[in-house]
């Protein structure tokens, strides 16, 4: 998983990129030095031939064969000079001196270049063949001097350049593989705590900071000037959600008081006037409930309520939630179905998740028409308990599911059509971060094929327990 992660990393495609163009690079440079080296290599032997050829021929113009015989004794016996073997030949070539046995039969390349093949006994007595490259030239009376090396030491020299070369090559280029990683490991080791801490923002902890550690460099400045953008943010929010949550404290008591007048006052009414008492109680019962759902969102995000946390079966509590519906979408003519076989254990506030389960189903039963259907799932991955509600009414548009969880927030459609203050999805939300979960939207086709509305789909996700602390 992490060296997945790892190749996928930016960083590790861009050192691969550097590496794949400094290989390129390398290469080419190399392959040039290869070649230059090797047209030098064969221009030296090329010119130690013919300056062999050149002394040779002055020795015999000045003592004859017995003077090249002479001299060859002498480079024999001094192992500093580079082995050549020669033959002289008369115009019908036979042999006059030399080391080679007879004149060879050769081949003629470019530029006077002449290579051929002879057998010699080794060390051992057996016949080896060897190969040759040699230059010619006629000296006097006809005679003809030729000059040879041994070519496969010429070979096996360029070959031991090019296998040199293209071993640093690899080694480089396995050095730069192993850099990349290294480099790319260690940026994904920093950039994954700073994803931490986003990650636990985005939960709903504003007070948690990125690490900042000395010396300071390029990503401990990011880590500073993010850890200011999320102080901001949170003293910001902290602002709104103070003002929001001292005006529904602060108004929840009068409205108490005017809602005990008007029940008090409606007892008093004459008939005809306790219809419009009865509709003002009805406004003031919706107002009060408003504010108590404020300060109940309130309360839970400010994670008092952790010390109710306790190890509990999700799928009792969601068979519960669902009876409880059941006479209720039956009324409506809904049919609701569900399959709740998988044992999920989770830690978590039992009241807090009812209360979040029991806003999601109803919200399906309110907003699907008479005749249609709901399902109410649990899943389970190994990691997340998934409980997935699903109906097929007219659903939301796919650019509006991140906005109904703002507080208030109301489907234009819906405002006209059902009663409601645009809290129950933000109360969802808000529960589903204190359990370190999360609330994901879809329309609901996958599970109501058939259906020719969209649909919702809600599903929430709450990992699985973990031995609790003390």
């Amino acid at each position: 998983m992490m060296r997945n992660r790892i190749f996928a990393r930016y960083t590790f495609r861009f050192m691969m990129g550097y590496v794949a163009s400094l290989s390129v690079a390398v290469f080419v440079l190399l392959a040039s030095f290869y070649v230059f080296y090797s047209f030098d290599y064969f221009t030296d032997v090329n010119n130690s031939l013919e300056n062999e050829l050149d002394l040779l021929q002055s020795e015999y113009r000045q003592g004859g064969v017995a003077a090249v015989e002479r001299l060859e004794a002498e480079r024999q016996a001094n192992t500093k000079f580079v082995r050549f073997a020669y033959i002289l030949v008369d115009k019908d070539n036979h042999k006059v001196a030399g080391d080679l046995t007879r004149w060879p039969d050769y081949t003629t390349w470019s530029d006077g270049w002449l290579s051929f093949e002879m057998r010699f006994p080794d060390w051992t007595g057996k016949m080896q063949a060897f190969n040759f490259v040699a230059r010619k030239r006629v000296v006097a009376d006809g005679r003809k001097l030729m000059v040879a090396r041994v070519s496969d030491d010429v070979r096996q020299n360029i070959r031991l350049v090019g296998a040199t070369l293209f071993w640093s090559m690899v080694i480089m280029t396995v050095l730069g593989l192993i850099g990349a990683s290294i480099i790319s490991f260690m940026s994904l080791a920093r950039i994954e705590s700073i994803n931490q801490s986003i990650r636990t923002i985005m939960a709903g902890d504003l007070s948690e900071r990125i690490p900042v550690q000395e010396p300071a460099d390029d990503f401990q400045m990011l880590a500073k000037h993010l850890n200011v953008m999320f102080e901001r943010i949170e003293n910001s929010m902290n602002d709104v959600r103070q003002v929001s949550d001292n005006i529904a404290h602060d108004l929840r008591t009068p409205l108490t008081r005017l809602r005990n007048k008007l029940s008090t006052l409606e007892s008093r009414s004459a008939p005809h006037n306790r219809e419009m008492v009865q509709e003002m109680l009805a406004e003031a019962d919706s107002l009060l409930a408003t504010f108590s759902a404020l300060l109940r969102i309130a309360q839970i995000e400010s994670g008092k309520q952790q010390s109710a946390f306790a190890s509990l079966e999700l799928s009792e509590l969601l068979m519960d939630v669902v009876e409880l519906y059941e006479p209720l979408a039956f009324d409506k003519d809904i049919d609701m179905s569900s399959r709740i076989e998988t044992l999920a254990t989770i830690n978590g506030d039992k009241d807090l998740l009812f209360q979040m389960f029991v806003n999601v189903i109803d919200n399906a039963i309110k907003y699907t028409p008479e005749g249609g259907k709901i399902h109410v799932q649990l899943e389970s991955d190994g990691m997340f308990a998934q409980v997935v509600v699903a109906d097929n009414g007219p659903g939301i548009s796919a650019n509006k599911y991140s906005k109904v969880f703002q507080r208030f927030y109301r489907v234009e459609a819906s405002r006209s059509v059902q009663p409601g203050n645009g809290l129950g999805l933000s109360l969802v939300k808000a529960v589903a971060n204190r359990h370190n979960g999360d609330v994901i939207l879809s329309d609901s086709r996958h599970y109501h094929s058939q259906a020719e509305r969209p649909g919702l789909c809600v599903r929430v996700e709450i990992p699985l327990a973990q031995p609790l602390a003390g």
